[in-house]
C-alpha cells in the first residue's frame, strides 16, 4: 500500500514539475522529514546513498544533488543544509547543475524543513534570482 504522504506528493508532482530544493539544518538520515516520499520520486536511490555513506562510514554531505526522471524528463532534488545565510547561496549550485535540462515555466518546489532560514523568504528570493521558473513551496 503506498504511503498516504508519496499520494499527496504524487499529486503535485505534474509533467512540468523539474524539481525540489530541500533545505534542512542537519545531514539526512533516515527520519529527515521527506525522506521515504522523495526516495520514491528518485527510484530509491536516496535511500541507497544514504545507506552506502553509513556503510563506508563516510560523512554525509552538506550539499546533495539528486538527478532522475519525472515523465520522461530529467528531475532534481537538490538537498543543502543550512546553518546560516551563507549556505542559501549554495541553491545557485543546484540550478547550474540543473541548468541544462530545466525548461522556462518549469516549476520547482521548495521544502523547507530548516529552521536557519527563518528571516528569509526564500520562495521570494528564489522567484526574484529565477523569474523564468514557477516556485511554490512543498507542504507534505
Amino acid at each position: 500500500m503506498m504511503n498516504l504522504d508519496i499520494k499527496h506528493l504524487s499529486g503535485h508532482i505534474t509533467p512540468t514539475t523539474a524539481g525540489i530544493i530541500w533545505l534542512t539544518d542537519k545531514q539526512l538520515n533516515f527520519q529527515s522529514p521527506g525522506i521515504y516520499e522523495f526516495n520514491y520520486l528518485l527510484n530509491g536511490i536516496l535511500l541507497k546513498t544514504i545507506s552506502q555513506q553509513k556503510e563506508e562510514h563516510k560523512k554525509p554531505a552538506r550539499f546533495n544533488f539528486f538527478l532522475a526522471e519525472n515523465f520522461g524528463n530529467p528531475f532534481f532534488i537538490g538537498h543543502i543544509i543550512v546553518e546560516d545565510k551563507d549556505d542559501l547561496k549554495k541553491i545557485n549550485k543546484h540550478f547550474e547543475a540543473a541548468n541544462s535540462f530545466l525548461k522556462e515555466g518549469a516549476t520547482i518546489y521548495i521544502y523547507n524543513k530548516s529552521q536557519n532560514t527563518a528571516n528569509t523568504n526564500v520562495l521570494k528570493e528564489l522567484s526574484k534570482k529565477y523569474p523564468q521558473y514557477e516556485f511554490e513551496n512543498l507542504n507534505i
